[in-house]
C-alpha cells in the first residue's frame, strides 16, 4: 500500500485593486510621517531660538548696567547662551 501525499498548490491572484490601494495607503502614510516629523523639528528649533533670544536679552541687558568690565566677559556671556 503506497501513501500519496498530495499537498495543493494554492493559487495566490494578485488583485490589482487592492495591490493599488495598498501603494496609495503606504504613500499617505509616508506623507503623514515626514509631515509630523518636519512639524517637530519646526516646533524644538521655534523653542530653543526663543531661549536663545531670551537669554541673549538678558545679557545685553546685564552689559548695559555695566556688570560686564570687559568685552571679553561680555562674549563670554553670551556664548553659554548658544549666540556669539
Amino acid at each position: 500500500m503506497s501513501i500519496l501525499w498530495h499537498v495543493p498548490k494554492s493559487v495566490v491572484k494578485t488583485d490589482a485593486k487592492s495591490e493599488a490601494v495598498s501603494i496609495v495607503l503606504g504613500s499617505l502614510a509616508l506623507f503623514l510621517a515626514i509631515i509630523l516629523v518636519t512639524s517637530m523639528v519646526y516646533t524644538f528649533t521655534e523653542s530653543s531660538m526663543k531661549i536663545s533670544s531670551t537669554c541673549r536679552d538678558k545679557i545685553v541687558g546685564f552689559e548695559q548696567r555695566g556688570m560686564y568690565t570687559s568685552p571679553e566677559q561680555f562674549k563670554l556671556a553670551l556664548s553659554y547662551c548658544g549666540t556669539s
